[in-house]
């Protein structure tokens, strides 16, 4: 008997720690996650359903089925072992977002690169990436150039800002001495001012045969605050000797570049991958995960509406309110950590912890996020007392008092005479009162 005692006291210990345990083990939550489940939240809501509807816990369950799926299959064949993890930049390819994102996408907000995500998830190399030239950086001057006054300096050239000196000294080294390169070509890619007085661009060469980019050079532009040594006109830039038209040179990479989702990615600057991203880039990702789930069999979430897709403007709008949820570009091409996997959307857009164990339950309160209220010290009012339970007889109570007045009427007595009529014929009077002796005989049934 003690045995047995002794093990129902260990199973009721280790069944109590191993709840505090996985209560601890709560999965964090990516801003990648979070932002998805907002998109969601945003469109049920405008359309009357309640956060708290079984459908909108069913809609995220079968989306997060559909990205975990999407990642443990087609990413992988996307990604081709170049990252460690899927990240959700290779889900956004493996899912097909290429066919719904058709032109050239900024990665981050005030971002200067682009990606073209490939119609087709199974190509090898699905990524077209472009930088735009960025405008140059403050300080600047306005303007043409002015002599003793502030100008920026590349090598040989000075000019009123920086990338008109950027410009002209790639232009002069590399289109002239490299243009007839058979392997390579090269284009200045982005470019971003690196200090309150410097401003940096890199070189790319690309090979002719594959289209492979690397890194080569860059150009500086440095900035002084004085001593230009001549006027220029605005537009032009200044050599040695002479005021010269800058040269012209394609300041972005060609159309046709290619790149695997991995090279995409190493080619990425700390400073771009800290931006926040782009919600052209979320939105289209979330709406094509929801619309998946949606042509399931057995779908049992919110009706996903193809006229009514989820919008870029409607996540910004979401982005602004809520800055510190949204992701950056890093969040979106890092590999997913496995502390984050399964990969299980929040029913709370803003909670940022998930219990692995536990799907999105749609016995939520949605005003689990609004704060609490004080309502003010506790009056101390008493619990309500019942009253007894009638009687049958209290129910009816009140009938049989209506009226009391009718319960002591009774008919008035009345003195009447039998009427006999009569007539004459035949020289005689007829009179007519057999009625009446029938009457008197039958009184005491008719009047008791």
């Amino acid at each position: 008997m003690m045995f047995k005692l002794q093990k129902l006291i260990i199973v009721f210990f280790v069944l109590l720690f191993s709840k505090n345990i996985l209560a601890g083990m709560a999965l964090p939550v990516s801003p990648m996650q979070r932002v998805f489940s907002a998109g969601v939240q945003i469109k049920a809501v405008k359309r009357g359903f309640a956060v708290n509807d079984p459908r909108f816990g069913a809609t995220l369950n079968s989306m997060s089925l559909g990205a975990a799926s999407v990642a443990g299959t087609t990413a992988a064949a996307v990604v081709a072992g170049a990252i460690t993890a899927p990240a959700w930049a290779t889900v956004a390819i493996a899912a097909g977002v290429g066919a719904v994102v058709t032109v050239g996408v900024t990665l981050a907000i005030n971002g200067v690169v682009d990606w073209l995500f490939s119609p087709d998830q199974k190509d090898a190399t699905p990524i077209t990436q472009k930088k735009k030239i960025q405008p140059s950086g403050s300080p600047s001057t306005t303007g043409g150039l002015i002599a003793g006054g502030a100008y920026w300096k590349t090598n040989n050239y000075m000019a009123s800002d920086a990338m008109s000196t950027i410009q002209s000294a790639f232009a002069d080294t590399y289109n002239s001495t490299y243009a007839n390169f058979t392997t390579y070509s090269f284009y200045l890619d982005g470019c971003a001012a690196d200090s309150s007085t410097t401003f940096n661009c890199i070189v790319k060469r690309v090979s002719k045969a594959d289209g492979t980019a690397t890194n080569y050079s860059n150009f500086r532009a440095s900035y002084f605050a004085s001593g230009a040594p001549r006027n220029c006109p605005q537009g032009q830039v200044s050599n040695a000797t002479s005021c010269v038209a800058p040269q012209t040179v394609p300041d972005n990479a060609p159309d046709n570049l290619k790149l695997s989702a991995q090279q995409a990615i190493n080619n990425l600057s700390p400073v771009e991958l800290a931006k926040p991203l782009s919600p052209e880039i979320v939105a289209p990702l979330a709406d094509k995960l929801w619309r998946d789930a949606a042509a399931q069999p057995g779908y049992a979430g919110l009706p996903y509406l193809a006229n009514d897709p989820i919008t870029a403007q409607e996540l910004d709008v979401w982005r602004q309110q809520n800055p510190q949820n949204w992701p950056t570009v890093q969040d979106f091409v890092a590999p997913q950590p496995a502390t984050n996997q399964p990969w299980t959307l929040p029913i709370a857009p803003t909670s940022t912890t998930q219990d692995p164990s536990q799907n999105p339950s749609p016995n939520t309160n949605p005003a689990a996020n609004n704060p609490l209220q004080n309502l003010g010290p506790d009056p101390n009012i008493g619990t309500p007392n019942l009253e007894a339970t009638p009687t049958a007889q209290q129910i009816l109570q009140p009938l049989f008092n209506l009226f009391p007045d009718f319960r002591s009427f009774v008919m008035p007595s009345h003195q009447s005479v039998c009427p006999k009529p009569s007539f004459n014929a035949f020289g005689s009077t007829y009179i007519l009162e057999s009625h009446c002796n029938i009457a008197e005989e039958q009184r005491s049934f008719c009047f008791p």
